[in-house]
């Protein structure tokens, strides 16, 4: 009990310090993420385009990609956000802090945006890892045509690799992401997540073919291959710290056990170690003396397995009562190390007439031993005591190296005497147990 209860509290402990972590199911993932998207409108003479964006911070910073700006750098074109839910009308100034062309990165202001921002996970370059199922948020331009509302699309996939590339020819190299969640125009800037809601990318590009007519002129078509790339978050935090820009990020990485995304892994790794030592000490504590009560050497416990389990569920430990007084007759000095004989009072119970202890299996304990005879003794209870009988065996049994005679009546085991069966020597314990 003293070494129970420490493990089953450390158990607890750990399924309470990482149970907040745990993201279950992609809807769990997509709840959390989009009240932290923004739609980006970027508006000209008798044109308006649409993108997607996430907030960073809570100043009121987000970012998209700069293609999706750039008329608004370039041309003056005026710039709104959109939060994730209000009215399509319910725009809101923006302007652009900062613009990376070759990194396909801007980072904007907009005053009043009350928005929780995301985390951005920062484990690293190699993260997510190639096969992870990863989700794309955003705003794809055909449901607004369609009629949609001003919510987000989300879809899933898996991470195909992280490479270093570049968007532009002389553009820096920096690190990609290819992946199979599906974008369509209008996600640009929009964020890609792992299982756990960690930001681990910003949609940037996919897939596209050109078309030669018989005239020569090339038709760029849009077709849908499962390929689509996105700057790894390392960018964006970089440009950040930059910036000065505070931001919530985790180093916390994401890993997916049993079909449960969670940060805090070694959390349920303690947790799982500490159940199963639990119910080990449990095991240990109910199986030998309680509820198999089966002693088996060599050979013997394939033949004793079937009996063993079959005894185990006659007669499961809660049916037991709360004191029982137990006898053990432990051999130090055997092949394989210490051997107990376990004898409680509900054994004699259901035994009225004794115990048989031999080598064959059908014994009620069974030691499969040299000199051990098909049926060598039999214990059995004298009123609260224990006594034990020979069986005509051919190496004999004593008790503190006298022997017992067959035809003489039971000789009485007394707490820290010495029994012979054959060659093995027992030494004798009697205490009551505490259920």
């Amino acid at each position: 009990m003293t070494l129970r209860l420490p493990i089953l509290a450390a158990s607890a402990l750990s399924l309470y310090a990482a149970q907040p972590a745990a993201a279950i199911e992609p809807t769990t993932v997509a709840r959390l993420v989009e009240p932290s998207m923004v739609r980006v409108l970027v508006e000209g003479p008798g044109r308006i385009a649409s993108a997607s964006g996430f907030v960073v911070s809570s100043q009121g910073h987000a970012v998209t990609a700069y293609h999706v700006v750039r008329p608004h750098i370039d041309q003056g074109w005026s710039l709104f956000v959109v939060e994730s839910g209000a009215a399509p009308g319910a725009r809101r100034a923006a302007k652009v802090v900062q613009a990376y062309p070759d990194e396909d990165l801007a980072v904007l202001k907009v005053e009043n945006l009350n928005r929780r921002p995301v985390v951005l996970s920062e484990s690293g370059v190699d993260t997510p890892t190639k096969g992870m199922t990863v989700f794309a948020i955003g705003y794809p331009g055909a449901g607004e045509r369609l009629g949609a509302d001003s919510g987000t699309s989300f879809t899933a996939g898996v991470a195909n690799r992280i490479f270093e590339g570049a968007w532009t020819r002389d553009g820096p190299r920096i690190q990609i992401i290819q992946h199979s969640a599906a974008t369509n125009p209008g996600n640009s800037g929009g964020p890609v997540v792992n299982p756990c809601g960690q930001v681990v990318g910003m949609n940037t590009e996919r897939e596209i073919a050109l078309f030669m007519t018989p005239s020569g002129m090339p038709i760029v078509y849009d077709v849908i291959q499962g390929v689509f790339f996105a700057s790894h978050v390392s960018v964006l935090v970089e440009k950040l710290k930059a910036l000065g820009i505070p931001y919530k990020g985790t180093q916390k990485v994401c890993r997916v056990i049993l079909g449960v995304a969670t940060t805090n892994f070694y959390w349920y790794a303690a947790a799982a170690v500490a159940a199963v030592l639990a119910l080990a000490l449990l095991l240990i504590k109910h199986w030998p003396r309680r509820a198999v009560h089966i002693v088996v050497l060599g050979g013997a416990a394939t033949r004793n397995g079937a009996r063993a389990l079959g005894h185990l569920f006659r007669l499961p430990p809660w049916r037991h009562e709360r004191h029982e007084t137990a006898w053990r007759l432990r051999c130090e000095d055997v092949e394989g190390g210490p051997l107990d004989i376990v004898i409680t009072q509900e054994d004699l119970r259901r035994a009225p007439k004794g115990l048989v202890i031999g080598s064959d299996p059908a014994c009620d304990r069974c030691l499969d031993a040299d000199g051990i005879a098909k049926k060598h003794a039999q214990v059995i209870p004298l009123g609260e005591d224990l006594g034990i009988i020979g069986l005509h065996s051919g190496a004999g049994t004593a008790v503190d190296e006298r022997l017992v005679d067959p035809s003489g009546g039971p000789a009485p085991l007394t707490p820290g005497a010495q029994v012979r069966l054959g060659k093995m020597k027992f030494r004798v314990e009697r205490h009551a147990r505490r259920r």
